[in-house]
């Protein structure tokens, strides 16, 4: 269900209180300016290689050869992509929405074609397409008349979007063929999603148990991660990994000189130059963020698990001493690599959890920017909640807090004296509902029964609910009846695919896992 717009009260600014909504877009957008710009850090050996590295490729012309090499695009692909698009999209700066772009005429198909072949042949991104329109929305707990409490929602150029599913098959082709992403990076790679990462990181945990051996886990919080990216330091990089030429030279185009303009109701600020940073909702974006955190150091004595930005690292020993120092040997050659690259971590948001099956006395001291992280009971990584035992109880508790929460709001199309007809409700059910429940249920599924039997609860109430069942009914033959899987046997459905498919995956992290298969509790 769509949120209410949100009315944005009077923001403090510079000058005083800003109450019109042009003066709060301009607001706004000055606070995002400073969002939008480099981290204080400084490396001149870095820094000097990087300009170095980028001069050296601005003065290399281009060869004909390179350039007549270049596949065309055609009609017939670009109308594939159109066929995709989600027409409830927000557009950008220029209001062509994506219900307008599917129903272009065959002619127009054909000039839009031309101008992307256009935008390859001559490496050259449109300036047009390179301002976002930015929507404030209102971080959870804070104060809404601070400027800097809102997240910048940004709505690119659905033309650029389009074009942009081009660039990234090349991008992707050429990444492909050489094996560039670390096979650590799990974030928006084909075949991967975030349940195969915590499943990398709850196997290293619980191979640890089995050996009697303890795990210090710090989960990282990059702090703006796409917001101050190095652009020109993601240059550097792609020329490192031998991107071609011509593909190097347009993404060059795509990074540099891009803008925003704030919009609240029908006031937009004036254009703002991004000094950092790469492009929120770019189809490019999460890709080129995986190239600029590719060459992450790693050691031997710990396990790197990266989704994104999302960062963990563990480390595992019977010897808590041991487990520290690889820990700490890790954060200290990540302090100096993330000073190189410009990238700030939020030392107070970064938690660290010592998984052990017994109690233990001592606890390892872990550092990171001379900052002892302070050991938590759980953290909160790629959605789920890992307790220092692995027990799940806590997830699932939170689980329940979240399918109350939906239930609540999806109340008026599910309860009895509504008038959707039943197979829409259980619809409801099973497109929005149970998918809270079983997401990564293949990492948690082996849980006490007592724990998956709360959340049995949770769906058979929901389904008395949508069917009207009286007290009498039982749980059992109400389920048979509508010919819904039960929770308990759709956890197993989805793990049994799940651990299936895994020989299929073409990636030298998910290759390196034991069979490692633990049946949800039957």
């Amino acid at each position: 269900m769509r949120k209410k717009a949100q009315k944005i009260p009077a923001l403090l600014g510079e000058n005083g209180f800003a109450y019109s909504d042009s003066i709060k877009a301009e607001t706004i957008a000055l606070s995002l300016e400073r969002q939008f710009s480099l981290n204080d850090l400084s490396h001149r050996e870095t820094e000097n290689e990087v300009k170095k590295s980028t001069e050296n490729f601005s003065t290399l012309p281009l060869t004909n050869n390179q350039i007549d090499n270049l596949k065309c695009i055609q009609p017939s692909e670009v109308i594939k992509v159109i066929k995709n698009l989600n027409i409830k999209k927000a557009c950008g700066l220029y209001c062509i929405t994506n219900k307008m772009l599917k129903n272009l005429p065959c002619t127009m198909i054909f000039e839009f074609t031309e101008i992307i072949n256009n935008i390859f042949k001559f490496n050259y991104f449109p300036k047009a397409w390179k301002t976002a329109v930015v929507v404030p929305i209102l971080k959870p707990g804070k104060d809404p008349t601070q400027p800097e409490n809102y997240r910048p929602i940004s709505l690119l150029s659905t033309l650029s979007k389009l074009t942009e599913n081009f660039i990234l098959d090349k991008l992707n082709e050429h990444l492909g063929e050489n094996k560039t992403l670390c096979p650590e990076q799990f974030g928006f790679r084909k075949s991967l999603t975030t349940t195969h990462q915590l499943l990398r990181v709850v196997e290293y945990i619980t191979s640890g148990f089995k050996k009697g051996e303890c795990t210090g886990a710090v989960f990282l919080d990059v702090q703006k991660a796409f917001d101050r990216v190095w652009i020109q330091g993601l240059i550097h990089k792609l020329i490192r990994y031998k991107t071609p030429p011509h593909l190097l030279q347009l993404l060059k185009s795509y990074l540099e000189e891009r803008k925003f303009a704030e919009k609240i109701g029908n006031s937009i600020s004036e254009a703002k130059i991004m000094r950092a940073g790469i492009p929120q909702g770019g189809k490019i974006s999460p890709v080129l963020y995986s190239l600029y955190v590719n060459d992450i150091p790693k050691t031997h004595k710990t396990l790197l698990g990266m989704y994104a930005d999302d960062t963990a690292i563990l480390a595992k020993n019977k010897n808590h001493k041991y487990t520290a120092a690889a820990l700490n040997q890790r954060l200290a050659k990540l302090d100096d690599w993330f000073l190189k690259w410009k990238i700030a971590l939020n030392v107070n948001k970064t938690e660290a959890v010592y998984f052990a099956k017994g109690r233990r006395k001592y606890k390892p001291i872990v550092k990171i920017k001379n900052q002892t992280i302070t050991w938590s009971q759980q953290a909160k990584y790629l959605g789920v909640i890992l307790d220092e035992k692995l027990t799940w109880k806590n997830h699932i508790t939170t689980i329940k807090t979240k399918f109350r929460a939906a239930s609540r709001k999806l109340f008026p199309l599910i309860a009895r004296d509504s008038e959707m007809n039943r197979k829409y409700k259980l619809l409801v059910y099973t497109a929005i509902l149970r998918p809270i429940i079983t997401y990564g249920c293949p990492i948690w599924g082996a849980a006490a029964n007592s724990n998956i039997r709360m959340l049995e609860i949770l769906e058979n109430n929901i389904i008395r609910l949508i069917c009207k069942a009286g007290w009498y009914m039982r749980n059992e033959d109400i389920i048979n009846a509508i010919k819904l899987i039960s929770l308990k046997e759709f956890i197993k459905k989805i793990s049994a695919k799940f651990y299936h498919n895994l020989d299929n995956i073409d990636n030298e992290a998910i290759q390196q896992l034991e069979n490692y298969s633990p049946d949800p509790k039957s």
